[in-house]
């Protein structure tokens, strides 16, 4: 897979080599030799295009979207079991807690029976191991496709490639989490920060760290 300024190299190549080729159409002699240069130039970039070109751009494209698509999915199955362990079931449009802002305004709130909701969740798996597990194994599905992702496409973004290490490896650690209270409240740490873009050194980010990355891996 080339990168882009390759592409951007290639696309002026192959500019030039079309303006070459219309202006020695008529030529002789030298010029006649530089207008079957330029044309075999052209049409080299043209089977270049059509044959390596679009389909691996096409590929590269069912990836990160596969990528993006399996990174909303684990949030929306692990929002739901957030709200079933909440006890929190009739929120009415649960993609509306993608957003880390009602998210973090509505399970930091109390359920109907006056409990804090993200505490009961953490209550939740620390004594119902079902969930814990089901939670977990929605996590190594996201990190099964961060690796796929990372695999596939050459990240040539430094800051973006240490990010999907840094949160595969942060997924790799909770994958063994036990049903007592430090390892639970631990794991539950790790999905706020996951859900809200809480960064413990600098406290709530407006724009979202997490998100921000996730949006540059398109």
């Amino acid at each position: 897979m080339i990168g882009k300024k390759e592409n951007v190299l290639l696309a002026m190549l192959t500019v030039a080599s079309l303006l070459i080729s219309i202006i020695t159409i008529s030529g002789t002699g030298a010029t006649k030799y530089v207008h079957t240069l330029s044309t075999g130039l052209l049409l080299s970039s043209v089977f270049f295009y059509l044959v390596v070109y679009l389909p691996d751009w096409k590929r590269r494209q069912i990836v990160v979207r596969n990528f993006v698509q399996e990174y909303d999915r684990t949030k929306l199955s692990l929002i739901n079991k957030f709200l079933i362990l909440s006890d929190s079931q009739e929120y009415p449009d649960r993609e509306n807690l993608l957003v880390k802002e009602e998210f973090r305004r509505y399970f930091k709130g109390t359920n109907d029976k006056g409990e804090d909701r993200w505490s009961a969740i953490a209550n939740g798996l620390q004594s119902n191991e079902f969930y814990l597990r089901e939670v977990i194994f929605d996590l190594r599905l996201l990190n099964d496709e961060i690796r796929f992702y990372r695999s596939i496409l050459p990240i040539q973004d430094a800051e973006l490639f240490q990010f999907l290490n840094r949160l595969s490896q942060a997924i790799s650690s909770v994958e063994l989490t036990q049903p007592d209270y430090d390892e639970t409240k631990s794991f539950c740490r790790f999905l706020w920060q996951l859900f809200t873009g809480y960064n413990f050194v600098d406290g709530y980010s407006r724009a979202g760290y997490i998100d921000e990355m996730i949006e540059r891996a398109r």
